[in-house]
């Protein structure tokens, strides 16, 4: 399995003034991860962007390795505007390809609203996009991420009723329990097969609070989720999604690649 890390907590190493994705890369390339989930921080010239961070990447030696949306379609559906949410989704899946990118995370959203009301318009929201992903063959990774994808059972639902080689699972390996409830383990073994995309974040206890800290240095067993997912022969992307807002975030950050394949070299 590889190393890399979502754009959304690399971005954590480019101060605010003046941060640009191509200068993220060029962070992620400096820690020594093998590529970078794109997706967020574009600014509004987006094809110049696109251009720079195409060649940062190649001049650093680092791989994009999947794409990244921050898509709602629950409270989409909820407020009357799911047609321009499926658009923005079908944009995502449009530049995943132009990145030659193979997978695109997507949420499902719907926090705070009924299950029995929603999961099916939300699956048919899905549905919708199934077109474009087909034609650009790029799959898109349905993440646990609370709302009404926030445990495996839910991103099974939706994986179960499309039916579709292009709806498939991220393993949010830290989401499961939080805000999901369910260890992650469980989780991990429920998508395994179906899992085309593994976020990796981790957890210690303060004050009987769960606490983001640097992956390895927390609670989560990961060995055996990364066990979980080599016995089902998955061999793509490990993306750290740092979320500590504890220290220096680039030393958590290297501290969490370096834990993540010590653990991965030993399973």
């Amino acid at each position: 399995m590889k190393m890399g890390i979502t754009v959304y907590g690399a971005h954590l190493m480019v101060p605010e003034e003046g941060r640009t994705v191509a200068k993220i890369i060029r962070q992620a390339a400096n820690v020594g991860f093998d590529g970078i989930d794109l997706g967020y921080y574009w600014g509004e010239n987006k094809a110049a962007e696109f251009a720079e961070a195409k060649k940062v990447a190649e001049g650093e030696g680092i791989a994009i390795a999947n794409y990244i949306v921050g898509n709602n379609f629950g409270n989409a559906i909820a407020e009357g505007r799911i047609e321009k949410e499926i658009e923005i989704v079908k944009n995502a899946l449009n530049e995943a390809a132009e990145f030659g990118c193979k997978n695109l995370r997507v949420f499902a959203g719907g926090y705070g609203l009924d299950w029995n009301t929603y999961s099916s318009q939300i699956a048919d929201a899905f549905a919708a996009c199934l077109e474009t992903a087909e034609k650009n063959n790029v799959v898109m990774a349905l993440e646990d991420h609370g709302g009404l994808s926030k445990d495996s059972s839910e991103q099974l639902y939706y994986i179960n009723k499309l039916n579709s080689p292009f709806l498939r699972a991220t393993a949010d390996i830290g989401n499961f329990w939080l805000p999901g409830g369910e260890l992650p383990i469980v989780g991990v073994s429920a998508v395994a097969e179906y899992t085309v995309m593994v976020h990796v974040k981790d957890y210690v206890f303060v004050n009987n609070k769960q606490v983001a800290c640097p992956t390895g240095e927390g609670v989560i067993d990961f060995k055996s989720c990364f066990r979980a997912l080599k016995d089902v022969n998955y061999d793509g992307w490990l993306s750290l999604e740092y979320e500590c807002g504890i220290g220096d975030p680039k030393q958590g950050i290297t501290t969490s690649l370096v834990n993540m394949r010590k653990i991965a070299a030993s399973c």
